[in-house]
């Protein structure tokens, strides 16, 4: 049974490991329109699911059981969404992290993402931090074969753009958020039927 026999599930990965996270706020406003357009949805919240640090060559039955639910719920996606805070000029080390995990799906038939959407948004304290960290969320998703979607939401000078919740308050940067989750659905009902990809062994990570 493919995704057209059922509800298409989008799943979302976002937060920081602080509370109020606008990186939470905008991917909770994004994950809400894929939903309103149909999709199953299920947000990963980085800072209530506290992941270890992800080390080569561990085995999956060695992790704990966040560990384990986190890989299902990237097995199960038919098309993901992924929020970062940017530091330092780049995408927040636990998001990076996060997106290791993804090497338990290499053996897959559809190893990582492959073929997937992936929708990306990044929040920032200054001005252009959020264009940086989107730009290296591209890299490594094209490394994990997805698909990026053409629309990517960086949000500047976020602590004027949201509230103490992380909610994100401007309206222009919401309809933004809304146009990405509804995009994502789009274009994951266009192509994720494809064929997996008959593509050489996957590399990964060197252990």
């Amino acid at each position: 049974m493919d995704f057209r026999d059922r509800r298409l599930k989008v799943v979302g990965i976002g937060g920081t490991l602080r509370e109020g996270s606008s990186s939470l706020g905008a991917l909770r406003r994004a994950l809400g329109a894929a939903e309103e357009a149909g999709a199953e949805t299920e947000l990963l919240d980085l800072y209530e699911l506290e992941l270890p640090m992800y080390r080569p060559g561990r085995p999956l039955e060695e992790y704990a059981q966040n560990v384990h639910h986190f890989v299902e719920a990237l097995r199960g996606a038919d098309a993901l969404l992924v929020s970062t805070a940017a530091y330092h000029g780049t995408l927040a080390g636990v998001t990076k992290n996060a997106l290791d995990f993804a090497q338990f799906l290499s053996k897959d038939e559809r190893p990582y993402f492959d073929g997937k959407v992936v929708g990306l948004i990044s929040t920032a304290g200054g001005d252009q931090a959020a264009a940086n960290s989107n730009g290296a969320m591209v890299h490594a998703v094209h490394a994990l074969r997805g698909v990026v979607a053409p629309l990517m939401v960086t949000i500047p000078n976020a602590w004027q753009r949201s509230d103490r919740d992380g909610n994100i308050t401007d309206d222009g940067y919401g309809r933004r958020l809304d146009r990405l989750g509804r995009l994502v659905v789009d274009l994951a009902e266009k192509i994720g039927a494809a064929e997996p990809s008959r593509r050489a062994e996957p590399v990964g990570i060197a252990v």
